[in-house]
């Protein structure tokens, strides 16, 4: 499999990160969450082990290493300047130092070599810099509060070492770099960790949810999350009443407390971004509902960590997928599902959509729709019953209309649309990321030309689900009025019976036969590189 886990920025890039092609060394992990936010590669250790797995990635442009108690002084491009201009072996055993690319692999070809070791033939083969990298108490003590005049005033890109002072560490990392954020974030709208705050080691597979009352559907959703290799989950509760914050809790899960009103946050969307921030940033982070599993070509045999280095060596920071209804065989209310039972077995039955892929003005490009709901609950959507594919075709020339994209009179003839069915739930957070409609619509991100997709298994459909929709029509919590649930909530009225399975149901069979159905894509780079995971002996997913 292809080490590779640096990303070329283009022009197309709405945020560069400038420290792209850095790898550092035996950063602590609050220093390393921060310089895997601006795009290096933050490698814990400094043995050989780990000198040569920074040096095997051919993205590699720059090795450094910082002292233990090293915070950033200047703004990430200033640091890129400065790791970037060229060898810096250091001054004394203190100093931070940086090696071009070609220069460490030279180095270390010369025979076994620690981090130190490296950086003792550098010395001994390279004129001295001119100045440090890390700024210094003049006796080797450690620097505290009063200290960050000076050594902000020195103009150097990092200083050590520091006490482990909460406010000196405010300071730096939340108040002096503009892109930077505090570690201890203060969170927006009421959010608060319940118990203690997380705190993600770099390299950690994050899954945040947002739910309220979920007790039924959430073992599921965390116990399939951690069978794909998530380390920590992050659940954002609004106010559950059924027990949704035990089962997190005795679950693992770090608990954060969302006491807002949801339409008012987005939709949860505002709270997600916010934990996301806080705590996700240099991470893949997997955004799901309650009702939600992820699923990808061989992810039965090849887990999340090995797809996630792959779209990194793949210069992608994001994964599309479709969302796909699952439902049990007979009616909804005859389900029975209990919560902790796997879900797939209770509710076994999709319906391949026939998708219909349309243009939208910005990322990701295109949506798709179709599936089980257009059929059922939304058919005047479909493009191929009356004039409504005529009617679609001259709203999309409208729209090329600057002055018509924002007149109310003008959107509202929109011709009506069944659920969107993409989704990108599995993001490598960063600067610039966020959420904008779920995960639906995100923030631009960097996309291959070739990479694999997914499919989030939507077990929306059990027994609880007339409640559910009574509840989000009375109190009008999802987007426009719950205009979608008061479409359900007729049926479901109308007809006690009612199930979803039709003539053209199937059983799921696993990714595979998603694949041959086309509802999600495998790549030949992906088949290699996931069978050298599973030759290597990753984890396999349940």
């Amino acid at each position: 499999m292809s080490t590779a886990c640096f990303r070329p920025t283009t022009a197309a890039d709405p945020a560069p990160a400038p420290l792209l092609g850095v790898a550092v060394l035996g950063a602590a992990p609050g220093l390393a969450d921060r310089l895997a936010g601006w795009g290096a590669r933050a490698i814990p250790g400094q043995d050989e082990a780990a000198l040569r797995q920074a040096l095997a990635d051919p993205g590699l442009r720059c090795l450094a290493w910082l002292p233990p108690g090293a915070l950033p002084l200047r703004r990430p491009a200033a640091i890129a300047t400065a790791l970037l201009a060229g060898d810096h072996p250091g001054i004394g055993p203190g100093d931070a130092w940086c090696l071009a690319a070609p220069t460490a692999r030279r180095l270390a070809a010369e025979g076994p070599a620690d981090a130190q070791t490296l950086v003792a033939r550098a010395r001994a083969s390279l004129p001295p810099p001119p100045a440090p990298l890390a700024h210094r108490r003049p006796d080797g003590a450690a620097l505290g509060l009063a200290d960050l005049p000076a050594a902000f005033g020195s103009g150097l890109p990092f200083a050590a070492p520091f006490h482990d002072d909460p406010m000196v560490t405010a300071r730096i990392l939340g108040g002096s770099i503009a892109t930077a954020r505090s570690p201890r974030p203060t969170l927006p709208d009421g959010l608060a960790p319940i118990g203690p705050p997380p705190a993600p080691r770099p390299g950690e597979i994050l899954a945040v949810l947002v739910v309220r009352n979920e007790a039924l559907r959430l073992p599921a959703a965390l116990d399939a999350a951690r069978a794909l290799g998530v380390d920590r989950v992050i659940v954002i509760d609004n106010r559950s009443t059924d027990g949704t914050r035990d089962v997190a809790l005795q679950a693992g899960a770090h608990l954060v407390d969302a006491p807002g009103d949801y339409p008012a946050s987005g939709f949860g969307i505002a709270w997600a971004n916010a934990v996301l921030d806080a705590w996700g940033r240099g991470h893949w982070a997997l955004v799901l509902d309650a009702d939600e599993q992820l699923v990808f070509p061989g992810s039965d045999r090849g887990g999340l960590r090995a797809l996630t280095r792959h779209l990194d060596a793949a210069g992608a920071e994001a994964f599309r997928t479709i969302l796909l209804d699952c439902f049990p065989r007979g009616a909804l209310a005859e389900c029975g599902y209990r919560a902790g039972e796997d879900l797939r077995a209770a509710a076994p039955l999709f319906e391949p959509p026939r998708l219909r892929r349309e243009a939208i003005e910005g990322f990701p490009g295109t949506l798709d729709y179709g599936g089980v709901r257009e059929r059922l609950f939304f058919p005047e959507a479909d493009p191929t019953r009356g004039l409504r594919w005529v009617r679609q075709k001259l709203f999309n020339l409208g729209l090329r209309i600057p002055a018509l994209r924002t007149d109310a009179r003008f959107l509202a003839l929109a011709p009506p649309r069944s659920p969107t069915l993409t989704k990108l739930p599995l993001i490598r957070w960063r600067d610039g990321a966020a959420l904008l409609a779920s995960t639906h619509r995100i923030a631009p991100m960097r996309m291959a030309a070739e990479q694999p997709t997914g499919v989030l298994l939507h077990f929306k459909f059990l027994q609880d689900f007339h409640e559910r929709a009574v509840d989000a029509v009375t109190r009008g919590i999802h987007y426009d009025g719950s205009r979608e649930y008061r479409r359900y909530l007729r049926k479901l009225e109308a007809d006690p019976a009612f199930a979803l399975a039709g003539p053209d149901a199937r059983e799921w069979q696993g990714p595979e036969a998603l694949v041959a159905l086309g509802l999600m894509q495998d790549t030949p780079a992906w088949q290699r590189d996931r069978l050298a995971a599973h030759d290597q002996g990753a984890r396999l997913p349940g």
